[in-house]
């Protein structure tokens, strides 16, 4: 598998960006997850099957979107194999590449939906993701032929697009390709334009993302405009589908990288801004009203709310586009989100306990089908239980099922490794010590390996081994989470000043060289900024949210009032959970009406069957 090159954004307008040397190879939870994702779906030759069958005929003649499934799924798999550089994995990527391939039809059409009925629904959505699956896995190819291959075949694919869609007479805008979410969904098809371009050079490929990104500022949804002005929050858009809506504003931040147009940059970060402020929840997704934006800051404890959604397609597309925001801003809040939404919402929806989900087809005669897929779609925040729905279901002619949040999770997992080290002009940046062995490039272009111990963010130590070929003086940074309140960093014994969201020690680095960090990793209550009906009170511990579980003998319906040390922290204790697993992380925290034991949140309501919760009802504050 050759080496997978960046080979967009060569204009330099990120502050950070990944570095193609990175290599990365992490251990513990971490590792598990992988191998759990995998085994239970990457590996899965008859699901890549299955969805390449649906381009073998007009599979979505219904107005669905099985044309997501295969591209969505190969993005997700390329981004883990380019961290794995596993060759089973490639080779089953690269044989169901060659599976779609044969479904380009004689129009250069790779499409779900029959061309009387194209371009409407989520023909637009399907059509993006087949870029995406094409192109992503184009960066990871080690096959020349096949690169050439797969190349002309999006090409002819993109062309058909340009010929029947944007402006000018008797073309289709590109909002009107879809009557759900305003266009939203058909006008994400920015980004898989604008990595065309980088790799084309065709200037019709520019055209189309121009045409694109204006119907952003000037069509009903406007959400580009809205963003620009920078007057109302995300979820006061025309249009306010949170998935969707992200995903564009993913596209507009290559677009901005590939035009250096300030304004695309800004409206970018006003709109990260705003949903950090607005619409991230404690568990670090999005969406309260079904799969919306929808002020869930603030609606997350609104009882009114009796089933919140908090989509896995959300909480990974949100960790996806924070990514584009720290390297345009170097905002660390972004990378603070990346870590809450990955350790809470997106580690809780891994379905490790096999958990069946049951659905009815929309048959005139309704039937039951029974199924387990390896994500689960939506997570609970007040007390609930997991599993309730399938997000993007659709049936397949086996009678059989999938969803669209169970093929964009591998994606969640796999940018991880992306951003974990990342390059600058003075050195590297590392933002997660996840521990195991991460290497990048140095300014002076040779390999430094870290060899990270501990078991971060589960417990506060971490011991940062240096190696390097030959000693250079460079700068490494080392982000400061937002919840450690005292950070205390050695290097080779001797104090460094912390200070802010980073550390930036520049000296000469030579192998042997050690760094020493310790954590505030204490049990803090985190209390919301508007009170409903009822107040509640939800736990931190570093990034991790620990929830309340049934399991445990715990009513997350029952008021708690914990009993705090002076620095505001709750006397906590950690402890044991042989009931579920002694492995997991648990605490025993004092309350006013007697011990409570807590669990983090990714481990809470596994079973499908008992409720959990992050937010509590809460007592007084006094």
């Amino acid at each position: 598998m050759r080496n997978a090159q960046n080979t967009l954004f060569e204009g330099g307008h990120y502050l950070y960006d990944f570095d193609s040397a990175n290599r990365a190879r992490f251990v513990g939870p971490f590792a598990d997850a992988v191998r759990f994702i995998n085994e239970n779906q990457l590996y899965r030759t008859d699901l890549w099957v299955k969805f390449v069958k649906q381009y073998t005929f007009d599979s979505d003649a219904d107005g669905h979107w099985r044309c997501e499934y295969w591209g969505k799924m190969m993005r997700g798999a390329c981004f883990v194999c380019n961290y794995t550089r596993d060759e089973k994995l490639y080779a089953i990527l690269e044989s169901t590449i060659r599976d779609m391939l044969t479904t380009q039809d004689e129009l250069g059409r790779f499409s779900t939906y029959p061309v009387s009925s194209e371009f409407r629904d989520w023909d637009m959505w399907g059509r993006k993701y087949i870029m995406l699956g094409f192109l992503y896995f184009y960066e990871i190819c080690d096959d020349e032929a096949l690169c050439e291959e797969i190349k002309a075949a999006v090409c002819r694919h993109a062309d058909y697009i340009c010929d029947r869609v944007g402006a000018g007479e008797g073309k289709i805008p590109m909002c009107k390709t879809s009557r759900a979410w305003l266009g939203a969904n058909a006008m994400s098809i920015l980004e898989p334009f604008v990595k065309l371009y980088h790799l084309t050079h065709d200037r019709k490929y520019f055209e189309m993302a121009e045409e694109i990104v204006r119907e952003g500022y000037e069509s009903e949804a406007c959400i580009f405009r809205k963003a620009e002005e920078d007057e109302i929050d995300p979820y006061q858009y025309p249009e306010n589908k949170a998935y969707e809506t992200m995903s564009c504003f993913d596209g507009l931040a290559e677009f901005y990288c590939l035009t250096g147009e300030e304004r695309y940059k800004k409206a970018v970060l006003n709109f990260g801004r705003r949903v950090l402020a607005t619409d991230v929840t404690v568990i670090g997704s999005c969406g309260c009203t079904h799969e919306l934006f929808d002020h869930s800051a603030e609606m997350q404890v609104n009882d009114d709310y009796t089933y919140i959604m908090q989509e896995t397609c959300v909480t990974v597309t949100l960790i996806k586009l924070c990514g584009q925001l720290f390297r345009l801003s170097g905002d660390m809040a972004y990378i603070d989100c990346i870590e809450t939404a990955f350790f809470n919402a997106y580690l809780g929806s891994l379905n490790t306990h096999f958990q069946p989900y049951t659905c009815k087809t929309r048959e005139a005669v309704p039937r039951e089908i029974t199924g387990v897929m390896p994500f689960d779609s939506y997570a609970p925040l007040r007390a609930d239980r997991r599993g309730l729905a399938t997000g993007g279901l659709c049936i397949m002619t086996d009678n059989t099922y999938y969803g669209c949040c169970a093929c964009i999770g591998s994606a969640g997992i796999g940018y991880i490794p992306k951003i974990a080290a990342m390059t600058f002009d003075e050195g590297v940046l590392l933002n997660f010590f996840l521990p195991g062995t991460i290497s990048a490039r140095t300014p002076g272009d040779q390999y430094v390996r870290f060899d990270v111990a501990g078991n971060y963010p589960y417990e506060n130590n971490t011991v940062i081994s240096v190696t390097t070929d030959c000693p250079e003086v460079f700068t490494l940074r080392l982000r400061n989470p937002a919840w450690s309140k005292k950070t205390v960093v050695t290097v080779n014994g001797e104090a460094i000043d912390v200070s802010g969201d980073t550390v930036s020690i520049t000296r000469k680095w030579t192998s042997g060289n050690t760094v020493a960090i310790t954590f505030d990793m204490k049990v803090y209550p985190v209390y919301p900024e508007v009170v409903f009906r009822k107040p509640y009170v939800a736990f931190r511990y570093g990034c991790i949210v620990l929830a309340a579980d049934v399991r445990l003998g715990v009513d997350p319906r029952a008021v708690v009032t914990p009993v705090l040390n002076e620095d505001g922290s709750v006397i906590a204790e950690p402890c044991f959970c042989p009931e579920l697993d002694d492995n997991i992380l648990c605490f025993n925290l004092k309350t006013a009406e007697g011990d409570l034991r807590l669990i983090d949140y990714s481990s809470a309501g596994k079973d499908f069957d008992k409720e959990c919760a992050a937010w509590i009802p809460a007592g007084s504050k006094e």
